[in-house]
């Protein structure tokens, strides 16, 4: 395969009518431009220089070779400049994968002002929970992920990630229910309740908090929808573990109570890009740690 770089020195030779005035437009030696233009001529197996009196000029094997080379500098040309608009975020595009409530309470002012700054740039969200959506940035299907993890579920350990805050858990309960009315619930005291819990991470937190009360939960509903937790609860068919932004993302259901429990339980909120994010990606990134 033809070397991209001599060819385009055998460019500024015919430009600027010598080696020595290639050299220096180049910023290269004038030996360095001679030793590619012989590697060039090897390649090709005939001469593309011929001297002129004090003037290089191309052979017509060389002409012919330098209008691929003016075709090649003008593509590289455009790709300079695209990567300088890529740079600058006047193009480019954002995919964002999040967790239900996140998208819910915290994302759209942040999402609105990145699209208002910059208007080029195309904004995609997927609403997801957190495993999915860091297999969706791990094969590229995202530019960057907003997720939660406690100590049953640690962030991963393969992707940068940022923290972005806590989120604490409460006990959901029924109105009516016999402990209801208490300023905080210890978590062993509703080993005998029927839980409804929601996704994978949801349910390993659930799991673990309980056990550590000496216990192993009911889980006899599962969904993934918080107002339909909540609407259960509120029918007294059970109880369950919601955050505080869970609560906050829906609207009030009445015949329910939230109540802290002890011990009291987090899960922590983070931001995950790849190592290599792009441009759009880290200036959002930027917006979500300086703006929370």
């Amino acid at each position: 395969m033809i070397d991209v770089e001599r060819l385009l020195i055998l460019r500024e030779v015919s430009r600027h009518g010598s080696k020595a005035a290639a050299a220096r437009a180049l910023q290269l030696s004038e030996p360095t431009v001679a030793h590619h233009l012989r590697a060039l001529e090897r390649r090709a197996g005939v001469p593309l220089t011929m001297r002129a009196g004090r003037v290089t000029r191309l052979t017509p094997t060389g002409v012919a070779l330098l209008q691929h080379a003016d075709s090649i500098a003008a593509s590289l040309e455009d790709a300079e400049r695209c990567l300088h608009r890529h740079a600058d975020l006047q193009v480019g595009h954002l995919r964002i994968a999040a967790f239900t409530s996140f998208c819910a309470t915290v994302l759209p002012r942040p999402l609105a002002q990145f699209a208002r700054t910059y208007p080029g740039v195309e904004i995609g969200l997927e609403e997801t929970e957190t495993d999915p959506a860091l297999e969706l940035l791990r094969t590229g299907a995202a530019d960057l992920v907003i997720g939660f993890s406690d100590s049953a579920t640690p962030p991963p350990e393969d992707l940068p990630t940022t923290p972005l805050g806590r989120d604490e858990y409460l006990a959901i309960l029924p109105e009516a229910h016999p402990l209801a009315s208490r300023a905080v619930i210890e978590m062993s005291t509703l080993a005998d309740e029927r839980w409804i819990s929601g996704c994978i991470r949801c349910r390993t937190h659930l799991v673990t908090h309980a056990e550590e009360a000496g216990f192993v939960p009911n889980i006899a509903f599962v969904t993934e929808d918080y107002i339909a937790a909540q609407r259960l609860i509120a029918e007294g068919l059970g109880v369950a573990l919601l955050t505080r932004m869970a609560l906050d993302a829906s609207p009030a259901i009445p015949g329910i109570v939230a109540v802290p429990t002890r011990p009291d339980t987090y899960r922590d909120i983070f931001l995950a890009l790849p190592r290599d994010a792009a441009p759009a990606a880290q200036a959002f990134a930027s917006l979500l740690v300086t703006g929370l």
